[in-house]
């Protein structure tokens, strides 16, 4: 093995380690500073403002994760300008890119009028929550481009981006202890997105993994969707069930038990929950280029092992996290909410059993999505739907309390996981390829 090569080994694990430590280390760094500086009412709007933004995946309907499929089996086998039914990926792929930040434009909008003409608070205001949307709401096209990167294999650029991107919000956030308005850190957040942009997409472009055909871009873009239309069904059920299952308690929430303290211990507790998440995925995205690779060569015992591997290599920061939350969860809960609310021992326990299942699942989900079995995990995202539902429906008629909701939704969550790891077993880790 060349240098070069041992050299990706061992960074690349290094930068996405150092993403997924600033995205957890970002998000309890927001929440202790918002508790310090801002009321818990004002806290809880700025968190219902975020969970808007975040809702604005319900439209991705799981393209993004088709077109990577599409452009990593293009990538691997040569084929990456045209394929073999003549569509063009690159170009494609910038034209998802735009149409994703075109929603973006029009979410940040609609929430700066709703907040102007719906309360009697000023335009300032207005102005400071809808660029707050924009900056959760912009993660969306970042998703894309970063699915794009993988596929190229451009892995170790994008992480160092994402690094950057992590470690310079923590900076900004601690900013507003100084004399910085919220308003000035909401401007400086979004102007960093823009410079990410800028570097990220004119490398994708120097590459060939984006392209641009101004006068073919919305046909293009159109032959995407009608080639690959029974992939696009089959993830976009699963990309409206997975996202309802992680939104609709954000948004149930502060709707049955209230705003204040209640919301403020279920977003803390959740982002807990979903930072997990986010630490699970960067070790199984160590191993989704070599599971790619071995499921294209159709090396089922190759992928088996890369699978092993991400669980085991997951289990780590999952393990440690579920001792650290046993230990002093209670405690560390207390000094990232100060006076702003009290997390009870009794959801921390609930919370290490979110993290376990979610740990089989993620692993599960990764190699069922990245090999294109998106017809099965549609099917089941919808049921899970479903079930979520009816938790939702059992919240307002039992007219529960925060915790017995959440006790509810860790049950149900359980299901859904154990059934995902039956999913993987049955159908990549079989040697089944995927239909449609």
């Amino acid at each position: 093995m060349s240098a070069g090569p041992k050299a990706r080994m061992l960074v690349y694990p290094a930068l996405r380690a150092a993403s997924a430590f600033g995205a957890l280390a970002s998000g309890f760094c927001q929440t202790y500073v918002f508790a310090r500086v801002l009321s818990p009412e004002l806290f809880s709007i700025y968190i219902l403002i975020g969970s808007l933004g975040v809702s604005l995946w319900l439209f991705d309907l799981g393209i993004a994760k088709v077109l990577f499929v599409r452009l990593r089996d293009a990538f691997l086998n040569g084929r990456l300008g045209h394929d073999n039914d003549g569509d063009n990926l690159p170009a494609q792929a910038t034209g998802i890119a735009l149409l994703y930040a075109a929603l973006v434009a029009l979410g940040t909008l609609a929430c700066f009028l709703m907040v102007a003409a719906g309360t009697t608070r000023g335009s300032l205001e207005a102005s400071q929550e809808a660029l707050l949307f924009a900056y959760t709401a912009l993660n969306i096209v970042w998703f894309v481009l970063r699915n794009v990167s993988v596929a190229g294999d451009q892995f170790i650029f994008f992480e160092s981006l994402d690094v950057v991107r992590r470690f310079a919000h923590i900076g900004l956030i601690f900013c507003l202890f100084l004399p910085m308005s919220f308003i000035a850190f909401a401007l400086w957040s979004n102007l960093l997105w823009a410079l990410l942009f800028i570097v990220l997409v004119t490398r994708l472009f120097r590459l060939g993994l984006l392209g641009w055909d101004a006068g073919r871009l919305v046909s293009s873009s159109v032959a995407f969707f009608r080639l690959h239309r029974s992939a696009l069904w089959s993830s976009g059920r699963y990309a409206l069930g997975e996202m309802y299952i992680y939104t609709f308690p954000s948004l149930l929430v502060p709707a049955l038990h209230g705003l204040g303290p209640p919301t403020i211990i279920f977003d803390t507790v959740f982002k807990v929950f979903r930072g997990a998440t986010i630490a699970f995925a960067a070790a199984c995205d160590l191993l989704v280029p070599r599971q790619t690779r071995a499921f294209a060569a159709g090396d089922t015992v190759d992928l088996r092992r890369c699978t092993l591997v991400a669980l085991v290599v997951a289990s780590i920061p999952g393990i440690g996290l579920c001792a650290l939350l046993a230990l002093v969860g209670d405690r560390m809960f207390g000094f990232l909410l100060g006076n702003a609310a009290q997390v009870p021992m009794a959801f921390v326990l609930v919370l290490i059993v979110l993290i376990l299942a979610n740990l089989v699942q993620t692993v599960s989900n990764f190699v069922l999505v990245h090999t294109g079995f998106f017809r099965p995990i549609g099917r089941l995202a919808t049921g899970m739907a479903l079930l979520m539902t009816v938790v939702a429906v059992l919240d307002a008629l039992m007219k529960l309390d925060l915790f017995g909701f959440l006790a509810l939704y860790a049950a149900a969550y359980v299901v859904g996981a154990i059934l995902y790891v039956v999913l993987a077993l049955c159908y990549p880790l079989a040697g089944g390829r995927p239909q449609g």
